[in-house]
């Protein structure tokens, strides 16, 4: 979150950048690279992320500011 030079930038542009780069794709390589020695995520893992991210930038700005701030 540091690269953003205030809070109102931070809240115009979380959302997009989040939803841009959240996606399942981006799930699968992040989760292979972690997996045990020859096991993968399941598909339907997969799937079910993509169908989980849309709408979820403003929750996640808002999740932040609660966590960080008074």
């Amino acid at each position: 979150m540091g690269k953003y030079a205030s809070w109102s930038d931070l809240e115009k542009n979380v959302p997009t950048a989040y939803t841009e780069g959240a996606t399942p794709d981006a799930y699968k390589r992040g989760m292979n690279g972690i997996a045990p020695p020859g096991m993968k995520v399941k598909e339907g893992r997969v799937a079910h992320y993509g169908d989980g991210v849309e709408g979820k930038g403003d929750v996640m700005v808002s999740g932040y500011k609660r966590a960080m701030f008074d």
